[in-house]
């Protein structure tokens, strides 16, 4: 058996999103970009349950997914989802002293996770999901 693309270029795909998100966001840094990646992706998963989670972790990339289960605690206690000024808040508190994301970052995280995702696997995962959860990613 061969290896599946997805797997074979998950780095490059990986690169391909950090670049457009640097660009979007206007920062320098893959380290800035990273951060704000992985605070998005706290935000989103602390409104999901383990069955949503892992529903909707087969839907991203390779290595957004690992990111998105990374730190996991299916024990935490499931937040209520809010409205974008909300999400940028917690999005910053994310490694607060390191985090470079200004206000509207949610919106641009979302859009450009959605653009390296195929879009069919994408909807699909999110119906799964409570209807805030499509708000999120608006």
């Amino acid at each position: 058996m061969t290896v599946p693309l997805e797997f074979a270029l998950a780095q490059q795909r990986f690169d391909a999103l950090l670049v457009e998100l640097m660009d979007r966001l206007d920062l320098t840094t893959r380290n800035q970009v990273y951060t704000i990646l992985y605070g998005f992706l706290q935000v989103f998963r602390r409104r999901l349950d383990a069955e949503q989670t892992l529903v909707f972790a087969g839907a991203l990339p390779a290595i957004v997914s690992a990111m998105f289960v990374a730190d996991w605690d299916p024990a935490e206690e499931k937040l209520p989802f809010a409205g974008p000024a909300q999400y940028d808040e917690e999005l910053r508190g994310v490694r607060r002293d390191h985090n470079l994301a200004r206000p509207g970052a949610h919106r641009i995280v979302a859009s450009v996770i959605r653009s390296h995702c195929e879009r069919a696997a994408f909807d699909r995962a999110l119906a799964r999901l409570p209807d805030q959860a499509g708000a999120f990613w608006e």
